[in-house]
């Protein structure tokens, strides 16, 4: 028999023996992001409507189709957020944040909504990791937002991987290109699909959206229909990475992004082990966001993360995430005795005072049951999957020192009680 109740299709629970991934990437991510100069900025899951179809763009996949749209009850149209950079626009043009900043670079992490279809890696609610470089332009800063991208994969053990990228040019160059393109794809309207017609009419970019196999938009797309525009900062940005930085990008044109607000550089980033839906992040330049929303001229760009997708891809890569977590775990290992009340009550407190210091840095740790005989507490912390057991019984007490067991080499090393992180640090990720 079922349960009576039941996740909403496409939003999922993440449960204990899941979550610990969750928490260990996105605690990596603040570490990284914070080290480089980047604050955390968070936003409410509801926003007017209005904000989404300006930004995002009325012609665009998401707009049209995937958002989760109502009248609340002081009849305002308002919609769960479906990305990120329209409501951290929103928030810095509100509070007014670059009028105390020349520039702001942020991060942040969050769940996002869009009604569609769910497949491997995006959900109806999907995360995201993400950063907004704001009030800086110039293509030197479009070489940092990738090479930030990169080295945060590689952080995390993410390598095989693909960076594809594009050039949209600016407005004016758009206009031309995208012109260009709408009278191509109008000499063949009726072969498109019911979707497409109508992307012709209120974005042709969107037509890259298509994902219906028999649509005519598969085979009209040359390098002459689009992009990118050849500048001097466009050849900066590929020289740059690929001699400054050994990073190959690979030359996209059908790459646009699905947001109207791109222009310029843009670039996405594929791995393996997940299938078609392979793009992992994605980003690029929004130079006139701000000022289309009331917040004046502010260049920006930045990229997004999907985390389900990123998770999925370091499980089947060579990372094995799921190993590394348990051996980053310390399991206590109180040896207490019945007949030792005294003796017993002095290793309780040794071990939740250490706990509560390792936890406070950042270790994560499993305290083992009391009255356990020492056989018994390796046969657990080895059931776990933990490396090092950290054992304390009379003798330790007295030497006011730990035993600290490296289950993986099978040896272990005495510490004293006050050095025990000192030591963990050191074979360890804290």
């Amino acid at each position: 028999m079922g349960a009576k109740y039941q996740a909403l299709k496409g939003m999922e629970d993440i449960l204990p023996g899941e979550i610990e991934k969750w928490q260990w990437l996105e605690t990596k991510a603040r570490i990284f992001f914070e080290s480089r100069g980047f604050k955390e900025i968070r936003t409410p899951l509801l926003e007017p409507t209005e904000l989404f179809v300006r930004s995002v763009g009325e012609g665009s996949e998401i707009v049209h189709k995937q958002m989760f749209s109502f009248e609340d009850r002081g009849e305002r149209n308002v919609s769960l957020r479906p990305e990120m950079t329209a409501s951290v626009a929103r928030a810095v043009i509100e509070h007014g944040l670059l009028k105390t900043n020349k520039s702001l670079r942020l991060y942040y992490i969050g769940p996002m909504f869009r009604a569609e279809r769910p497949q491997a890696g995006r959900k109806r609610q999907f995360h995201q990791i993400g950063i907004e470089i704001i009030n800086e332009e110039g293509w030197q800063t479009d070489v940092d937002v990738v090479v930030l991208l990169y080295y945060f994969f590689q952080y995390l053990g993410l390598k095989e991987i693909e960076l594809k990228i594009n050039n949209l040019g600016d407005r004016e160059y758009q206009k031309k290109a995208t012109q260009k393109l709408r009278e191509n794809i109008l000499k063949i309207k009726s072969k498109l699909c019911p979707d497409c017609q109508w992307r012709v009419e209120k974005n042709v970019l969107r037509i890259f959206d298509c994902k219906e196999t028999n649509c005519a938009t598969a085979s009209i797309v040359s390098k002459e229909d689009l992009f990118p525009a050849q500048t001097e900062d466009w050849d900066r940005v590929r020289d740059y990475l690929q001699d400054g930085y050994k990073i190959n990008p690979k030359l996209d044109y059908k790459l646009v992004r699905g947001l109207d607000y791109y222009n310029g550089i843009v670039f996405e980033v594929v791995a393996k082990g997940l299938g078609a839906q392979d793009a992992v992040a994605g980003g690029g330049r929004y130079d006139s966001l701000y000022e289309s929303l009331g917040g004046g001229n502010a260049p920006a760009t930045g990229f997004s993360i999907g985390m389900e997708r990123l998770l999925t891809a370091l499980e089947s890569g060579n990372s094995f995430l799921s190993k590394r977590l348990t051996e980053d775990f310390v399991y206590f290992a109180p040896l207490t005795k019945e007949d030792s009340s005294r003796d017993n009550c002095k290793i309780s407190n040794e071990i939740v005072e250490a706990m509560a210091k390792l936890q406070q840095l950042g270790v994560r740790v499993i305290a083992g049951k009391h009255f356990l005989g020492l056989t018994d507490h390796l046969k657990t912390a080895n059931k776990i999957g933990v490396k090092y057991v950290v054992i304390v019984g009379s003798d330790e007490l007295a030497r006011k020192e730990w035993t600290v067991k490296d289950m993986s080499r099978n040896n272990q090393e005495k510490v004293g009680f006050g050095k025990l992180f000192v030591y963990l640090k050191g074979v360890i990720s804290v």
